[in-house]
C-alpha cells in the first residue's frame, strides 16, 4: 500500500507541467493576452497610417484640381509671398520644408514565454521533491514502527 503512493510523483509532474503550460507556455494564457495587447498596438498604428494616407490623398486632390488650394499650399511652404501671384510648375521635388509626417513604423515584438524545456525541468524538481518528501515520511514511519516493535520485544522477553 505504501508503494500506491508513489504513483502520485508523476501525477504531480504532470499537474506541473500542465499548469505552467497553461499559464506560462509557449501557448499559454500570458501569452495571448500579451500577442493580444500586441494586436491591437499595430491595429491602432494602422489605423493612424490609414487616416494619414486619407489626408494625403484629399490634400494631393485638393492641390491638382484647386489652384486657391495650390497658392495657399505653395505659400505655407514658402514658395510665395501673399502680394506674389502663384503659377503653377511641374515637375519640381518635394520643399525640404515639409511638415507632412509620414507615419511611424512599428515592428512586432518578440514575445517572451517560458521554454518547454524549463516547464519540464521545474516540473520534474516539483517531482522529485515530492518523492523526497514521500521517502523521508516512509524512513520516519519505518523507524517508528521498528523502535514501537524494538519496545514491544523487549517488553515481552524482559518480564522472563
Amino acid at each position: 500500500m505504501r508503494l500506491f503512493r508513489y504513483i502520485w510523483v508523476p501525477w504531480i509532474m504532470v499537474f506541473i507541467y500542465s499548469l505552467f503550460s497553461v499559464f506560462l507556455g509557449q501557448n499559454g494564457l500570458f501569452m495571448k493576452r500579451n500577442l493580444e495587447a500586441e494586436k491591437s498596438r499595430i491595429s491602432l498604428n494602422q489605423t493612424i497610417l490609414k487616416n494619414a494616407g486619407n489626408e494625403y490623398n484629399l490634400t494631393k486632390d485638393y492641390l491638382l484640381n484647386d489652384n486657391d488650394a495650390l497658392s495657399v499650399y505653395a505659400r505655407q511652404l514658402g514658395y510665395s509671398r501673399n502680394d506674389e501671384d502663384f503659377i503653377r510648375i511641374m515637375g519640381l521635388g518635394i520643399s525640404a520644408k515639409s511638415e507632412l509626417p509620414a507615419g511611424q513604423v512599428f515592428y512586432a515584438l518578440t514575445p517572451a514565454h517560458v521554454p518547454d524545456k524549463v516547464i519540464k525541468l521545474i516540473a520534474a524538481f516539483f517531482g522529485f521533491i515530492v518523492f523526497l518528501f514521500l521517502l523521508i515520511n516512509d524512513s520516519f514511519s519505518i523507524k517508528n514502527k521498528l523502535s514501537e516493535f524494538g519496545s514491544s520485544f523487549r517488553g515481552r522477553f524482559s518480564s522472563r
